[in-house]
């Protein structure tokens, strides 16, 4: 129940736009790590200038203490390969024992059965090509025969967590979409929980301002995205931490959610002048992607976790629109 009236205390805070109704994040990206086994195409971490490192696993279990009655959808990834944490299954473990929902994106090189085993309820497994010409071309470092045996292997395991094979459409894989599904037999696409065609981004890498920002982001409300270091940056796009927005080695969640300083950031983006914050007058996001009436009605009735395995499904009806 606590979770359902923070999800309606969120929801009002956004559309009435007033910084009177105190709530918690519905959503948290706790970033394991910052390291990365590969140097993807698409992807800033290797621009990215903040020192590496792991999340503290104290730090991780403070924050679940404090969120687990509120937040709905734990994310165990950020700007880097969470599978590099030592401790990940036992961090995600503790967490799903505290009845917080989990998702995790990975790159698969370092994939074992082991992660089914601890309560993981959404894994995603990046897998950018049907062949491994293109494949290796966009996951650079990547294996792809390494990669579709890991994924073979753990399709063989019972277990309640669902399993989504994602390819970020781009115009280097776009012609592969019949391959990529043809990877696996009839039998193994039945344990495979969603094929997912995601629409790539070019925010992370064009710092070019944008026209016409009318529509508010909905991530300052949803949203917390937590640094290895323990420090928060306004959203998953500000991969080097340009806006902190405080530290959870000496806030609360809570504390630095209700801060003026983010209430400001909110207030930017309802009177539609985000274009004052840099960061956010350098993103599309919120004009392309999903932050529209309709979403934020679902969002009042439907959970986080709920919304998140349904997006693929909303992907393709608005591809088919377009």
């Amino acid at each position: 129940m606590k979770k359902i009236i923070n999800r309606l205390k969120m929801l009002y805070a956004f559309t009435f736009a007033t910084s009177k109704q105190k709530f918690y994040p519905q959503e948290v990206v706790l970033e394991l790590t910052n390291a990365c086994n590969l140097e993807c195409i698409m992807c800033p971490h290797k621009k990215m200038k903040r020192k590496i490192g792991l999340l503290d696993s104290n730090l991780f279990k403070k924050i679940i203490d404090e969120i687990s009655e509120h937040s709905e959808l734990l994310y165990l990834h950020g700007t880097g390969e969470s599978l590099i944490h030592p401790q990940l299954s036992k961090l995600c473990l503790y967490a799903h024992q505290k009845k917080l929902r989990t998702c995790l994106s990975t790159n698969g090189m370092l994939l074992t059965e082991e992660l089914l085993s601890c309560g993981l309820d959404y894994l995603i497994i990046a897998l950018d090509g049907g062949t491994a010409e293109t494949y290796e071309k966009i996951r650079v470092g990547g294996n792809f025969n390494k990669l579709i045996n890991n994924i073979k292997n753990i399709l063989k395991v019972k277990s309640s967590t669902k399993i989504c094979l994602q390819m970020i459409y781009m115009p280097e894989n776009s012609h592969e979409v019949a391959a990529f599904k043809n990877l696996f037999t009839k039998e193994e696409q039945k344990k495979i929980f969603q094929f997912r065609f995601k629409p790539f981004s070019n925010t992370y890498a064009e710092k070019v301002v944008q026209k016409n920002l009318e529509r508010p982001c909905f991530w300052p409300w949803n949203m917390m995205f937590v640094c290895c270091d323990g420090t928060v940056s306004l959203c998953c796009i500000d991969y080097e931490r340009e806006i902190c927005l405080g530290d959870l080695k000496e806030q609360s969640v809570f504390e630095i959610w209700n801060a003026p300083q983010l209430d400001t950031i909110r207030k930017h983006h309802q009177q539609k002048n985000r274009h004052q914050i840099e960061l956010c007058s350098t993103c599309s996001i919120p004009e392309k992607y999903k932050f529209n009436l309709s979403f934020t009605l679902a969002s009042a009735f439907l959970s986080a976790y709920q919304v998140k395995i349904l997006t693929p499904i909303y992907e393709r009806i608005s591809s088919l629109k377009t």
